[in-house]
């Protein structure tokens, strides 16, 4: 089952190490739209969602029976009622397109590579533009989605979303030992929804405190 959604080659380059408006060179090119094209074509993406009541103090969040000691998650659900967890992969092709890149040419690894954390970003910010507008037809509107490991919302509650959404049955996703998931380019993430609509959110990498050290920040 083809992706679903365009990967933005930009985005690719951007993982890639190129920050800004770099020019990069035809060979370049012409791998990121060999990596782009396989992997719109051949990824086999799946994602399990569900809606859970939601509490905030200044300094942590009640999601169904889980408590989460999280500064930035609090800021960032405050005022919400309700929020939407969500998992979500590109599926395995991913990894096997690193696998076999890696045999003949370690750059078109790379590119393959940054092709995959590309593809899942984008499968991830359509899912997030179908939700936010399922609820934004009853009223709600959405915070920007945030993931375990993100800021100081520690690592370790994946466990929490995985027995929350059922995440392995539905998906195919495994969880390792070590808390990373298998296919490599998959997601977990949290949007919370609010009767309250604020103005100029901040997300992604302008949200992020690494973001001015970040080898992948976003830089215009």
């Amino acid at each position: 089952m083809p992706l679903g959604v365009t990967i933005p080659e930009n985005e690719v380059r951007r993982y890639m190490g190129y920050r800004g408006p770099v020019e990069t060179s035809p060979e370049t090119d012409a791998m990121v739209k060999k990596a782009v094209s396989s992997l719109e074509k051949d990824c086999s993406p799946k994602y399990v969602a569900r809606e859970f009541p939601v509490s905030v103090s200044s300094s942590s969040v009640r999601i169904a029976d889980v408590t989460i000691e999280s500064r930035a998650l609090a800021r960032n659900l405050t005022g919400c009622t309700c929020c939407v967890l969500f998992a979500a992969t590109a599926g395995p092709s991913c990894d096997m397109l690193v696998k076999r890149a890696a045999v003949t040419s370690s750059a078109y690894a790379s590119c393959c590579q940054a092709a995959g954390a590309a593809a899942i970003e984008a499968y991830c910010d359509m899912i997030n533009e179908n939700i936010k507008n399922e609820y934004g037809a009853k009223g709600l509107f959405a915070r920007p989605r945030f993931s375990p490991g993100y800021g100081d919302l520690s690592i370790e509650h994946q466990k929490d979303w995985f027995r929350l959404l059922d995440v392995t049955k539905n998906t195919g996703i495994e969880l390792t030992d070590s808390l990373l998931m298998v296919p490599t380019k998959s997601v977990t993430a949290v949007i919370g929804f609010s009767p309250n609509k604020l103005p100029c959110i901040k997300q992604g990498c302008e949200l992020c405190t690494m973001s001015a050290t970040c080898a992948f920040s976003r830089k215009e």
